[in-house]
């Protein structure tokens, strides 16, 4: 016998995991200052490490983690301009750290959500969609190589998005945002 399916109900229940998904996951999302730039940051242990895109940092020295009504100093631990990509260490504060998936796992059409915080709010922002490729390579100027094994996603990554946490619908962090395409007409 076959059950009838209540639409509304399908999309109040997506609507009330998407909002317990962020509202877990927010407890690992920091906004990121550096002298020029703000963006996003994601905490990946207890004792303050955190992630964020090497291009939010711009070259600078002093950079200020927020969380919530919280401001930290952090330090610049490394940084990787080819990926993108750079480690802080917050000099003091309690931190949860995001639980971290496998983006080798992943598979073209799974439901992603991309969180940010650059303005240090009580709650990140969040924008879903779903990965429309995988391993991909950006190429740059003349054909030659930007970026390797990138995961593409059609959420919107609005200002700010960049060093923010993708994950998955289980709230593992399976990519960081670090930047977007657009068509111009």
């Amino acid at each position: 016998m076959s059950q009838l399916v209540n639409p509304l109900e399908v999309l109040k229940s997506l609507s009330d995991a998407t909002s317990r998904l962020v509202a877990e996951t927010s407890k690992s999302v920091v906004a990121v200052r550096a002298q020029m730039s703000r963006g996003t940051g994601v905490v990946i242990s207890t004792d303050g490490y955190i992630v964020t895109c090497n291009h939010v940092l711009a070259g600078c020295n002093a950079v200020k983690i927020g969380k919530g009504e919280k401001t930290f100093n952090a330090k610049i631990v490394g940084t990787d301009p080819y990926n993108d990509i750079a480690l802080l260490k917050a000099e003091r504060g309690e931190f949860t750290p995001i639980a971290i998936g496998d983006s080798e796992k992943l598979n073209v059409g799974q439901y992603v959500l991309a969180l940010a915080n650059p303005f240090n709010r009580s709650q990140p922002t969040a924008t879903s969609g779903m990965v429309t490729s995988v391993n991909s390579t950006i190429r740059g100027w003349r054909g030659a190589t930007a970026m390797e094994n990138i995961i593409a996603t059609d959420a919107q990554l609005n200002p700010g998005f960049s060093g923010g946490p993708l994950i998955d619908v289980y709230g593992k962090l399976i990519g960081i945002n670090t930047l977007t395409f657009g068509n111009e007409a």
